[in-house]
């Protein structure tokens, strides 16, 4: 069946270590791997209809993680659009940061196999994200938070 072509919206939530030297990154289970085309990615997803940015960060954040933050926990920086993500998809994504400490207790759910915190200047291959983006939304956090 063919999709039909639609604008989604989405959100990003780039998690740092409280020094922001580094980035925790999900490494996705075999289906979303696939279906991306990249190991390892932000905490994130789909904004619920009648949901605001924010309430989907914090949504995502515990369903993906088991972390539960609050709305001042978390900093818009960006809003990064991608039309054609995928053939019959225009897609919206605000990106937002925030900063926990490394020893956090993180659960994930079944779309991610593990998680781990890179440095900045060490992030792996096949990142959904490009890492010059990555790299420039660290930029903007060490501004703003």
């Amino acid at each position: 069946m063919k999709e039909k072509n639609r604008i989604g919206l989405g959100v990003f939530v780039c998690v740092f270590n409280k020094d922001l030297s580094k980035i925790m990154l999900i490494r996705r289970n075999t289906e979303k791997r696939k279906k991306w085309k990249a190991d390892w990615g932000n905490v994130g997803g789909k904004i619920e209809f009648g949901e605001t940015s924010v309430d989907a960060c914090i949504r995502e954040v515990r369903e993906e993680t088991g972390l539960k933050l609050k709305r001042s926990n978390l900093t818009l920086i960006h809003i990064k659009e991608t039309p054609y993500l995928l053939p019959y998809l225009h897609a919206v994504h605000f990106v937002y940061v925030t900063s926990i400490n490394e020893s956090s207790k993180i659960v994930l759910n079944a779309e991610s196999e593990s998680y781990k915190w890179f440095k900045i200047g060490a992030l792996p291959q096949k990142t959904l994200d490009k890492k010059k983006d990555i790299i420039a939304w660290w930029r903007e956090a060490k501004q703003k938070i």
